[in-house]
């Protein structure tokens, strides 16, 4: 083949040179502006029909509520009073573990299907499918709830319309977005409800049990001590050794409450937990504190009762243990009555910050974010457009340098392969 073979076109093709052994960047911008009409035609036209096809897609509103969870200070009665100022600061700064429970609670199937019998949601939700329990399912796909590190909870709705949707529909999208979001959060403040009036009647039992108990010992402990001064002829104990006592019977209270408070927390918590070992760190103290006024060591005013005669001993452990019994009994009476009152109490436990609103604009499909993928979808496909036309020119213009293509068409076409040469196509 001559120099003007190579040069000349065949047919209508446009003149190309064959391709240089060492291509260059700037060969493939001379390429792009060859065809440059196919360049900006097709990214074009890609983009306008992308742009389009929003107009038709399913159109998605998104409503977004914040809630504020009840925080852990404002736990009543008996769970409340015994954890005590100092475990709620260490508290304040781990997570709150109702964030956990409450996303939870929104993600289960039972939640969807209760919303699901509401009629309003039902209708619009079975317009996609007629069976309860697919229509539970959309209801829980279109919610999303997230746990926030400031002890904020967000709940967010997303409503899809079906494709090519009229006006109507997608107002009823709009006004369905926060009306559902309502019924999420009046599910779930209700489920919050039940639960925290079952735990305090939980609570209530436990204390009205234990409450009852200690009376009965308390009665049991005026008759001894009676008895004891009935048979003594003794009726009260110096100035020094009652205070001896009445210190020593606080400590004593103290250590009971504290069994107290390991017993209600190990039934909200695990016995590894930080609470219910700190609560144990503070049993063993006042344990300790408590053997001093045994043994002495308290103070130099402080009376040890191993020094006190047999006779006042004896009515002093009697008079401290009535002591004992009168504390504990007075702060379970205090407890057993907020525990009846938390029982009965039906009252909304969490605090809407930022409710959910009718959007006024859908959340997707994006039209812009549409438009630059369609522009750069077509840019791509006029790439390969250009590439692949140029290939088929440099086919037709130099088939000895394709030889394996020519083989391989002629091999499709049922031809005997004729074309031979070493070099690589």
């Amino acid at each position: 083949m001559t120099e003007s073979q190579v040069n000349t076109p065949i047919g209508d093709t446009p003149i190309l040179e064959a391709p240089k052994k060492n291509p260059h960047l700037m060969d493939f911008f001379t390429l792009l502006a060859k065809y440059r009409k196919a360049v900006m035609f097709i990214p074009l036209t890609t983009g306008i029909l992308f742009f389009a096809f929003t107009y038709f897609m399913p159109q998605t509103f998104t409503g977004l509520t914040t809630i504020i969870p009840p925080e852990k200070s404002q736990q009543s009665g008996l769970l409340n009073f015994l954890t005590g100022s100092g475990v709620l600061d260490i508290m304040k700064g781990a997570e709150n573990p109702a964030l956990d429970m409450f996303k939870n609670v929104l993600d289960s199937r039972q939640l969807s299907e209760q919303i699901a019998e509401d009629p309003r949601i039902f209708r619009y939700f079975s317009t996609f499918d007629t069976s309860k329990k697919l229509v539970a399912e959309l209801i829980r796909s279109s919610m999303e709830s997230e746990p926030l590190r400031n002890s904020l909870f967000n709940v967010s709705i997303s409503i899809k319309t079906h494709w090519n949707p009229t006006q109507a529909e997608k107002d009823s999208a709009k006004n369905l977005v926060a009306y559902l979001s309502q019924t999420f959060i009046r599910y779930l403040d209700r489920y919050n409800r039940e639960r925290m009036m079952t735990q305090a009647r939980t609570t209530r039992i436990f204390v009205e049990s234990e409450y009852n108990a200690r009376m009965r010992q308390l009665d049991s402990q005026y008759a001894k001590l009676q008895a004891f001064q009935q048979e003594h002829k003794t009726i009260s104990l110096t100035e020094q050794l009652t205070a001896s006592v009445v210190s020593a019977a606080q400590v004593a209270a103290q250590v009971q409450q504290l069994d107290m408070q390991i017993g209600v927390a190990e039934r909200e918590l695990t016995p590894s937990s930080g609470r219910v070992q700190m609560l144990k760190a503070q049993l063993e103290e006042a344990k300790r504190e408590m053997k001093k006024y045994e043994d002495g060591g308290v103070g130099d005013y402080v009376m040890a009762f191993k020094d006190v005669p047999e006779l006042a001993h004896n009515l002093a452990n009697l008079t401290r243990e009535v002591k004992i019994l009168e504390t504990i009994s007075a702060f379970l009476r205090q407890q057993l009555e907020q525990e009846r009152i938390s029982e009965q109490r039906d009252l909304p436990t969490l605090h809407v910050l930022d409710a959910a609103v009718n959007p006024e604009r859908r959340s997707s499909p994006s039209r812009l974010a549409m438009l630059l993928l369609g522009l750069f979808s077509g840019f791509v496909i006029a790439i390969l457009y250009v590439a692949t036309r140029n290939y088929f020119v440099n086919v037709r213009l130099h088939p000895e340098e394709h030889t394996r293509y020519l083989n391989f068409v002629q091999t499709l076409q049922g031809k005997k392969s004729v074309v031979h040469n070493s070099s690589v196509g």
